[in-house]
């Protein structure tokens, strides 16, 4: 049998690599596709009345950037519209697919709250961000007009980094360099109640920088993903806000 040629050999390794990188290429495509970047619209609604009713709070979810089919988001939105608070819910990686300023990321976030006011009938929303939508979140209500601060009644941070990227990215290569925001910037959340959700073995979580007497700091078992115990999540999330609404949230039977 005839041995195979140095020419012969590179061909055959060029077209393995090939192979390789398309092979790459096709998972990240699905990753991008599934996770919802080729979506036209990011907003998805739950328990929003189809006329604006009377619901003392609503809320604005800004998601992971993963979007609302992966993680535990989905959990958080879904147990709080069946407590009864219609929730505007934004998939980021939808919404941040390409990167955006920061003045985009505040008009973002500000038409969300306008918009859940407008549909619920609320005078009030609270926001919850999770992952890179906690990022978002807090890069946005860092810097939020005076004029809107008294309609939004909490924050609640669930895993948010210590650096903040404008653009989603499932697979973090837009999470490299310098970042759009630092922690720093979110020392001016000083003027409305504010929960960080962190887990125990984060690195770079957010939360321990934030020590103002406003926030209040709650550790979860586990990573950045809470070992994916989305029951403790929102028992967690529906435990942080219920004081600030002055009522309890019964979290919905399993």
């Amino acid at each position: 049998m005839a041995t195979p040629s140095p020419r012969t050999r590179r061909l055959a390794w060029k077209r393995w690599a090939a192979a390789f990188v398309a092979l790459l290429a096709a998972i990240a495509f699905g990753v991008y596709w599934s996770a919802g970047f080729l979506d036209r619209d990011p907003v998805h609604l739950y328990g929003m009345p189809e006329r604006p009713g009377t619901a003392p709070v609503a809320a604005v979810f800004l998601s992971g950037d993963m979007g609302l089919r992966y993680g535990m988001g989905s959990y958080v939105v879904e147990a709080l519209a069946e407590a009864g608070v219609p929730v505007y819910a934004v998939a980021s990686s939808t919404a941040f697919a390409q990167r955006k300023t920061h003045a985009e990321v505040q008009a973002l976030l500000i038409h969300a709250i306008r918009e859940a006011q407008r549909r619920s009938g609320a005078t009030r929303v609270i926001v919850i961000g999770q992952s890179f939508g906690a990022d978002m979140a807090r890069v946005a209500l860092a810097s939020l007009p005076p004029a809107l601060r008294a309609q939004v009644a909490a924050l609640v941070l669930v895993v948010p980094g210590t650096d903040a990227y404008f653009r989603a990215d499932p697979l973090g290569f837009a999470y490299v360099g310098a970042p759009d925001a630092d922690a720093a910037s979110a020392r001016a959340l000083d003027w409305l109640p504010v929960t960080c959700i962190r887990g125990q073995d984060e690195t770079d979580s957010l939360c321990p920088t934030l020590l103002a007497p406003n926030v209040r700091r709650i550790t979860l078992p586990g990573g950045h993903f809470l070992r994916m115990d989305h029951d403790l999540l929102v028992r967690t999330v529906f435990a942080a806000l219920a004081p600030v609404l002055g009522t309890h949230l019964d979290v919905p039977a399993p």
